[in-house]
C-alpha cells in the first residue's frame, strides 16, 4: 500500500482491536503530533511557499481529527493520558540527514511514511474493529491519511528531482519495513 514495503503483522490487528480505548488515546496523540510536525516544517522552511500552504491545510485537518478523537474519548468516559512518545516515528526521524537540502527531503519522506502506515492501519481497523462506530471512524480517516501521504510526496517532487524523491522513498521503504517488523504489536497506532 502506498510506499510501504511490508504489511502490518496480523497480531497487531488482534491486539489493537482488543484495546479500542488505548488505540484512540494513542491516535489522539498521533494527530496532535502530526499537526505539530506540519507547523515545525513551516517554521523551518518559511520561504517554501508551496510547503507553507500545504502544511497549513494539513495542520488544520490534523487538529480537527485530534478534536474529533478527544470528543469520542470523552463520550466513552476515557481521559486523554500523557503522551508516552512514538518509538516508530522516533526511529524514522533518526534516519533524517542533518544537512540541507537533504534534511528537507528526508523530513518530507518521513512524513509520507508515517501517513502511509497510518492509512494502512486505519484500513485494517475499519475492517476488523468490533464496534460499528469505531469502524466508521477509521474508514472516515482513510482518505485523509492517503491525502496527507500525497501532500508530502507532492511537496518533495516540487522541490527535488523525481529521481531523488524515488531514491529516498526506496531507501526509507527498507528502513520503515525493518522498524515495523521490530515493533512489539502494542495497542498503539504504530505499535
Amino acid at each position: 500500500m502506498l510506499c510501504l514495503a511490508n504489511e502490518t503483522n496480523a497480531e497487531w490487528v488482534r491486539v489493537a482491536v482488543a484495546k479500542p480505548d488505548a488505540i484512540l488515546i494513542d491516535h489522539a496523540h498521533c494527530e496532535k503530533k502530526a499537526a505539530a510536525f506540519a507547523l515545525a516544517m513551516i517554521n523551518r522552511y518559511p520561504q517554501r511557499t508551496r510547503l507553507v500552504k500545504d502544511m497549513i491545510d494539513l495542520a488544520k485537518e490534523e487538529l480537527e481529527h485530534f478534536e474529533t478523537v478527544v470528543l469520542i474519548l470523552e463520550q466513552r468516559g476515557v481521559t486523554l493520558t500523557v503522551d508516552r512518545g512514538n518509538p516508530y516515528a522516533k526511529a524514522l526521524h533518526d534516519h533524517i540527514r542533518t544537512s540541507e537540502p537533504h534534511r528537507l527531503l528526508d523530513s518530507l519522506i518521513v512524513g509520507a511514511f508515517i501517513e502511509a502506515r497510518s492509512c494502512e492501519r486505519f484500513s485494517l481497523l475499519a475492517k476488523h474493529a468490533t464496534e460499528p462506530a469505531m469502524r466508521e471512524l477509521y474508514a472516515s480517516l482513510l482518505a485523509s491519511e492517503a491525502g496527507h501521504y500525497r501532500a508530502y510526496t507532492d511537496i518533495a517532487r516540487e522541490y527535488f528531482p523525481v529521481t531523488d524523491v524515488k531514491e529516498r522513498l526506496t531507501a526509507f521503504a527498507g528502513i520503515e519495513a525493518a522498524i515495523v517488523a521490530a515493533l512489539p504489536n502494542a495497542p498503539t497506532m504504530h505499535g
